[in-house]
């Protein structure tokens, strides 16, 4: 992700009503996954399975919003890798 795309998105986040679009659609996403994988985020998390969608997709825009979740620490998940910031957002730190 380019620094441009990331600073757009980070505006798009700090938006209520374009935040909660987002949030809805990563939901809707996330929702849609295998059980297991589902079961994989929700530990991941913290959270249950069935609070998993709503939860993982709120803590991802608000860290974007906050810019406590950085364009590296995005790149990284494109790469395979979860930076410890990452994780940190995922779990609610």
């Amino acid at each position: 992700m380019s620094e441009n795309r990331y600073a757009q998105l980070q505006t798009t986040m700090k938006n209520p009503v374009q935040q909660r679009a987002e949030i809805a659609s990563c939901s809707t996403t996330m929702g849609d996954m295998s059980p297991e994988r589902r079961q994989t985020f929700a530990t991941l998390a913290g959270t249950s399975v069935a609070n998993m969608p709503k939860t993982f997709c709120r803590r991802l825009a608000q860290g974007v919003a906050s810019g406590k979740m950085t364009r590296e620490d995005i790149n990284s998940v494109y790469k395979g890798n979860l930076t410890p910031n990452m994780l940190k957002v995922i779990q609610g730190r």
